[in-house]
């Protein structure tokens, strides 16, 4: 069983689009020691759960480890929304060439607008199709109620659904108060 649908503290999952981007980066619990797409198998059966990914399609090892880059560069941007700052040299190389190899072809709308849809095919399609709804909701603002918790070592992706958009860790009463009784150790001198 994934991780998928479960939130902790009781949180309401990211809407639709996003939805798909934090079940794809939360496949991952750094936390917990525990990855749900660990090979190209368990990656491409996601894919097609999703839809995301045709019947006779699959994954090879390039798509496999194109998507565990594009997730971790993902979650270094949900982290961003959290404590801000700018990318990291190396994690904006990172992006970079996790996004370099997805396709995106650029459609005119009836009304005249331009909007990126996912090209190629197969799991590079499925790829770009979360990478463009990280471009979408960047554009439309709502991207930045998409954080990753701020615990070291958790990186939880959820939505913060609060009025001023403060929310820091994925749960106060989990990681929220981990770091709080660390941090009171600390300043005690206990380690």
């Amino acid at each position: 069983m994934g991780a998928e649908g479960f939130q902790p503290g009781g949180r309401a999952p990211a809407p639709a689009p996003l939805d798909l981007v934090q079940d794809f980066v939360n496949t991952e619990i750094p936390d917990w020691a525990r990855d749900d797409i660990s090979s190209p198998e368990q990656l491409e059966n996601w894919l097609r759960k999703r839809s995301l990914l045709g019947e006779h399609e699959h994954v090879d090892g390039d798509a496999f480890v194109a998507a565990r880059a594009l997730r971790s560069t993902i979650r270094a941007l949900a982290l961003l929304n959290n404590v801000g700052g700018r990318l990291e040299p190396t994690v904006r190389n990172d992006l970079a060439r996790a996004v370099s190899d997805l396709r995106l072809v650029v459609v005119v709308q009836e009304d005249g607008r331009l909007v990126a849809v996912p090209g190629g095919d197969g799991a590079t399609r499925a790829l770009a199709a979360i990478a463009t709804v990280v471009m979408e909701t960047q554009a439309s603002g709502a991207w930045a109620r998409l954080k990753a918790c701020r615990k070291e070592g958790c990186g939880w992706l959820f939505y913060d659904g609060s009025r001023n958009g403060s929310s820091t860790w994925c749960s106060m009463s989990i990681c929220g108060n981990r770091a709080k009784t660390a941090a009171y150790r600390r300043r005690q001198g206990r380690t």
